[in-house]
């Protein structure tokens, strides 16, 4: 199956909850430690036809590492991400589905201190393939450079993405 752009940004703008052991969980405690990493699988009440992947990764070499990660479930399709700390490039070829906005990013390099926003984009061999930098896009937290950084950038992934669980984060001693 594949989306288009639409389909896409409608998943998106889900409702969605965590799913634990069949239980769609309301509240939601977490243990923030090094390196911050969970997965989460997420339903929607509003179309439960679709199930979805939330993945955390901190890097354990580079504490300000962070990707942020979306997927449709059953395809696993991604449909949005945020790097910190990662390296990307953008393709060359611009096709009809591309958005305007993205076109000036055509072929771009990003290096591992450009914090990047990676937006579904049909017709390319990985949905993932065009992204543009964190600093002309409205994503609020433009860099990591401590652990406050990292939770406000979950939490705004999070709304971005139309989590309604509500997540307590309790930091680790270790």
């Amino acid at each position: 199956m594949i989306f288009t752009s639409e389909q896409a940004n409608q998943l998106i703008q889900l409702e969605k909850k965590v799913e634990r052991d069949g239980y769609i969980v309301d509240v939601l405690p977490i243990t923030q430690q090094f390196p911050f990493a969970h997965k989460f699988r997420l339903v929607s009440e509003q179309n439960p036809e679709f199930t979805f992947l939330y993945d955390i990764k901190q890097s354990r070499k580079n504490r300000y590492k962070l990707t942020l990660y979306f997927l449709e479930n059953d395809t696993k399709i991604g449909l949005l991400r945020v790097d910190y700390g990662g390296g990307h490039k953008n393709p060359e070829t611009v096709i009809e589905t591309v958005p305007e906005f993205l076109i000036p990013f055509a072929g771009k390099i990003f290096t591992y201190d450009e914090p990047h926003i990676h937006l579904y984009v049909e017709g390319y061999k990985s949905t993932m393939d065009w992204a543009m930098p964190l600093r002309q896009n409205d994503f609020p937290v433009k860099s990591i450079a401590n652990n406050t950084d990292i939770i406000d950038a979950f939490y705004e992934f999070n709304m971005r993405i139309f989590i309604k669980t509500s997540f307590t984060i309790e930091m680790s001693a270790v």
